[in-house]
């Protein structure tokens, strides 16, 4: 039945709420608080008369809601801690009577951990009959809930509060102030405007997000996004690690994706005061080695004077500087453009005379120091992910020539309308694009993240359109679009028809009906890399290409928190070609890396730093099948790195867990 398929999409978004995903990890808290990627929220459900309306497709909206949660609480995640409380689930006594029907707020289901039996049989007994006493129930949900660094509660209503006392907006705005890591959101449906007035002031006061629905459809669309703002928190994706504290202490890595963290930034760039992880790799003759970083900072809230650092450097083993390296910045006010990422690509080894540590006499080893510097969170612990992809060196011959020159291609048509996305993230959940159009909405200073496989001889393009939105007065919001390939390097790409290449992406004023067709310069080709042109070099690797799409607003503040809708279009074309199948671990075997364990760091025992670890080989997927006639199929190759790009989240969740306990303090 329609009703039914609508409010399950609803709730669908509802079971995403719930399970918030916590930002970058902050400092360590008391024996008893969620240190985990999900955060404990309460469900607060209006129960009141109203909700038995027999206006969804025929059937009554708690009979629909029912149905709902029923067929979703076996999806949450297995770590959530997820509520239940009710308001108007009342007797007939009590709810013949106003006074006692405003104090008639019950507690069903503790948010200790997640009881999927007794969720189920307690929405089930819901039985709607009473008032609204949204403000109480508030701060009975926020009592309930256990102290942890992020905390949500997520409310159903379809009224007003009907039961007087200070206005819920006020309430909301109370609990704001003596709880700051609390957000509300808030869902109307079918309500009145007084009522949905009501429902975005609760949630503005607390950062939340608020979804307004007068029909199926639009409550199903409006739904599905809003409520999967709650999980907007960077999903790092990889084994755990710890690497060491100083280039003597570095940790064996074999190729993989790992997940450490940088304890603290410093007082400023460049000033040795930073915090730092080493790696050591082996490198096997003729191989070159990939190194990514990944680190996500809170978003900025408009300071100019603070300055975040990433930075990657090399050294041979004796601490001779081997010259390779790469820094990757960003301001503040600037750091809800995304993820701050370095990488470098190592010269093949023995191969190179004039940098020692690769030239004929070089025994492979290499270490690699991750740090970060600069004082934004300068005293927050904040997860890096690092990615290790070692390429072997293989025959070229026959391969098809370089890409030397940009090559605009026809656009992509811009797209009208498209399948409903779910907005995700960060690389690891990144949205499968490449199947047709698809359309979101983007809140300003929201990072979204998109992925299509590509490979050899093809080419990325994209079409996208803003929908009608009405910025705040005095705000002005800038459009930023970057393709990145499968290493974390940024792509160039052209404007078409006739913009310049440039590695950075587009930025553009983000204007109602604004329209945006951006293309790979070059198609992908396995020699562009080292005989290609400029523009060329960085698209020499099939596998998965990432669009990162921000929304950056001219302030961070509470007027930012409003949707710019969009469609989006994103496919590869071009003639499939020949090229390598590579898998990311190189030439070397298990045997031949440093690790005394492949896939596992070693302990103090074996000469290494801290206990971590990674799941190197056994982490790496399978491409795509081969198709028939279009040459080499689509390698498995770097978006292995991302270890589980399709089940990233899973994957976060358990990985975040073993690096959260960090000894550090406020």
């Amino acid at each position: 039945m329609p009703g039914s398929r609508a409010m399950a999409s609803v709730l669908t978004a509802l079971v995403a709420a719930l399970v918030v995903m916590a930002g970058p990890v902050s400092p360590a808290l008391a024996e008893g608080y969620n240190t985990g990627r999900t955060a404990p929220s309460m469900l607060v459900f209006d129960a009141s008369g109203s909700m038995r309306a027999e206006d969804v497709d025929g059937r009554s909206r708690m009979d629909v809601a029912k149905k709902a949660v029923s067929g979703l609480v076996p999806m949450l995640p297995d770590d959530a801690t997820v509520g239940l409380m009710t308001y108007g689930n009342s007797d007939p006594q009590t709810a013949s009577s106003q006074e006692a029907g405003c104090q008639d707020v019950k507690l069903l289901v503790e948010a200790d951990g997640l009881d999927r039996e007794r969720l189920l049989q307690e929405i089930d007994g819901v039985q709607p009959s009473g008032y609204t006493p949204i403000g109480l129930s508030l701060r009975k949900a926020t009592e309930a809930l256990p102290e942890a660094e992020m905390r949500s509660i997520v409310l159903v209503s379809d009224g007003i509060d009907e039961c007087g006392g200070p206005p819920p907006c006020e309430v909301a705005g109370e609990l704001a102030q003596q709880h700051p890591e609390m957000r509300i959101h808030t869902i109307g449906f079918k309500a009145e405007q007084a009522a949905r007035d009501e429902l975005a002031c609760i949630a503005e006061a607390t950062g939340g997000t608020f979804a307004d629905a007068t029909d199926a459809e639009t409550l199903r669309d409006e739904l599905l996004v809003k409520m999967t703002r709650a999980i907007q928190g960077y999903s790092s994706a990889g084994s755990p690690i710890t690497g060491g504290t100083s280039l003597e202490e570095a940790v064996d890595l074999v190729p993989g994706s790992y997940l450490d963290v940088l304890e603290h930034g410093s007082p400023a760039i460049d000033d040795g005061e930073g915090h730092s992880r080493y790696y050591r790799l082996q490198i096997a003759p003729g191989e070159i080695a990939h190194v990514a970083a990944t680190m996500v900072l809170p978003g900025g809230d408009g300071a100019t004077n603070k300055l975040a650092q990433l930075q990657l450097r090399t050294f041979a083993p004796d601490g001779t500087d081997c010259r390779i390296g790469n820094v990757d910045a960003r301001a503040e006010a600037d750091l809800g453009d995304g993820p701050i990422t370095a990488a470098i690509a190592t010269p093949r080894m023995a191969e190179t005379e004039n940098i020692s540590c690769f030239g004929a006499d070089a025994d492979g080893t290499v270490i690699v120091q991750v740090e970060r510097t600069g004082n934004p969170s300068e005293t927050e612990a904040i997860p890096v992910e690092v990615q290790f992809f070692a390429e072997q060196q293989v025959d070229a011959a026959g391969l098809p020539p370089t890409v030397q020159w940009p090559r605009q291609i026809d656009p992509l048509p811009i797209p009208t309308d498209g399948e409903q996305l779910q907005p995700a993230f960060s690389f690891a959940s990144a949205v499968q694009a490449g199947s047709g159009p698809l359309r979101g909405t983007i809140i300003p200073g929201e990072v979204h993240f998109f992925r299509v496989p590509v490979q050899y001889g093809q080419q990325v393009r994209t079409a996208l359109a803003l929908g009608e939105f009405e910025p705040p007065p005095g705000m002005d919001l800038t459009l930023h679009a970057t393709l990145i390939s499968p290493l974390r390097a940024d792509v160039y790409t052209m404007v078409s028809p006739d913009g310049d290449a440039d590695p950075g992406g587009h930025s553009a004023a983000a204007k109602p009906g604004l329209q945006v067709q951006l293309n790979q310069a070059t198609a992908v080709q396995f020699k562009n890399r080292e005989q290609g042109g400029t523009e060329a070099r960085s698209s020499y690797l099939a596998g998965n290409y990432y669009l990162q799409l921000t929304m950056v607003p001219s302030r961070y503040d509470g007027d930012r928190l409003f949707e710019v809708p969009y469609t989006i279009d994103i496919d590869a074309v071009g003639e499939v070609a020949a090229g390598p199948e590579l898998n990311g671990q190189g030439a070397a075997s298990a045997e031949d890396r440093t690790a005394a364990d492949p896939g596992q760091a070693p302990g103090p025992s074996d000469g290494g730093g801290s206990d971590g670890g990674g799941e190197g080989p056994s982490d790496i997927e399978d491409g795509p099948p081969e198709q028939s006639g279009s040459g080499l199929s689509l390698p498995p190759v770097a978006w292995a790195l991302i270890a589980g790009t399709a089940g990233g989240i899973a994957v976060a969740v358990v990985a975040i867990a073993a690096v959260t306990l960090v000894r550090r303090s406020r």
